[in-house]
């Protein structure tokens, strides 16, 4: 029997209608495919604590793929299974120019000889995020500490996984123009799902992409076909590099025509199409 793996985007793909956080009926889906025995994980924007939530509630055991697939992580086990950190010369320029025009961003910096990543606020970067998180359970140290950085250069302590920021398109776009060219750099303009003048830039490395991380677990698991789900533009390597992809009705127009389908108008429809596929 052919094994595949499913690998669904988070936000505006799990999380759809405007809703933020795992819904009960949600919840319920996810543990039952996992208890029928579905190879079914999630690729994410957020960062380790922000997986970390979903991931609990739900009961997922395979490794995780977080940071727009700079990471990819086993919460069992506390080890980090692959990184691709953008390169440290561009880091440093990446710092640099946030700083010269004083925007507030935030990095995410994985330091390995402690196993853990450090999300790192700078220029009055704003986060929900607190310090109740999860904790590795080889080292007993908090998975995401948040750090409020007095200079960017503590960004520069370990691998850069992430350089990122939100606010209206107009103060975004010359962001996102001076990201985009840096060697070694992937950096993506796209709108929230939750509040349409919101923007986000996300820069990461050009060798990461939660498509190249799909594709890594999918060899890693021994998984003969790769099928993902995805919403927007940050999701476009994944569902590129797949056997199959499908998106959601509201997806963008570039996205929708980059998948194998497009799913039912459902609250759960990723969950939902899962089911049916394995019960035919």
């Amino acid at each position: 029997m052919m094994k595949t793996l499913y690998v669904s985007d988070v936000d505006g793909t799990l999380y759809r209608a405007g809703v933020d956080h795992l819904r009960p009926q949600t919840a319920e889906l996810f543990s039952r495919l996992l208890k029928e025995g579905v190879a079914l994980t999630v690729a994410s924007g957020r960062n380790l604590y922000g997986v970390w939530e979903l991931a609990h509630g739900c009961g997922i055991t395979l490794p995780v793929i977080a940071y727009n697939g700079a990471a990819i992580y086993d919460f069992a086990s506390g080890r980090t299974l692959k990184t691709f950190p953008i390169p440290a010369d561009s880091a440093a320029m990446l710092c640099e120019v946030f700083d010269r025009v004083g925007a507030p961003f935030k990095a995410c910096t994985f330091v390995p000889q402690e196993g853990r990543c450090l999300t790192i606020r700078v220029n009055g970067y704003q986060t929900t995020m607190g310090l109740d998180g999860p904790v590795n359970p080889q080292t007993g140290l908090l998975l995401d500490e948040p750090v409020t950085a007095a200079h960017s250069r503590e960004i520069l302590c370990g691998e850069v996984l992430f350089v990122g920021t939100h606010g209206p398109r107009s103060q975004m776009q010359p962001l996102y123009e001076a990201a985009k060219d840096l060697a070694g750099v992937e950096a993506v303009l796209h709108c929230s799902p939750y509040h349409p003048d919101r923007w986000f830039v996300d820069i990461g490395s050009d060798k990461a992409g939660k498509g190249t991380a799909a594709l890594f677990l999918k060899e890693q698991l021994g998984a003969q076909e790769l099928v993902t789900f995805g919403d927007n533009h940050n999701d476009l390597p994944m569902l590129r590099m797949a056997d199959r992809s499908y998106t959601v009705p509201e997806a963008p127009d570039e996205v929708r025509a980059s998948v194998t389908g497009v799913l039912n108008d459902d609250p759960d429809c990723v969950l939902k199409f899962i089911l049916e596929e394995i019960q035919r």
